[in-house]
């Protein structure tokens, strides 16, 4: 954990749970500091936006008729496991 400088503390203060974007001499670009739990919540929305892409794009592909049969897909998986472990296994 980094401690603040007290300028930076006290416009923290002052946003009241609002982010505050910090100005960092030496470095080309900003950063913006906010609670934990405002991160938190926008890491989990995030996910879940991914997810629901995720999703959809299984629809639209079993839609399209790009599937395989339910063994020929779990040897696939079966085999990309062993391949990783393996892998895993040479270093």
């Amino acid at each position: 954990m980094v401690k603040l400088s007290e300028e930076v503390a006290e416009a923290l203060k002052a946003a009241n749970g609002e982010a505050v974007v910090v100005d960092v001499p030496g470095i080309d670009h900003d950063f913006v500091v906010v609670q934990r739990s405002t991160f938190t919540a926008a890491m989990a929305a995030l996910e879940q936006q991914r997810n629901v892409e995720l999703i959809r794009e299984g629809i639209a592909d079993v839609e399209a008729g790009r599937t395989v049969p339910l063994d020929e897909g779990m040897d696939r998986i079966r085999n990309a496991l062993l391949l990783r472990k393996e892998s895993e296994s040479l270093r």
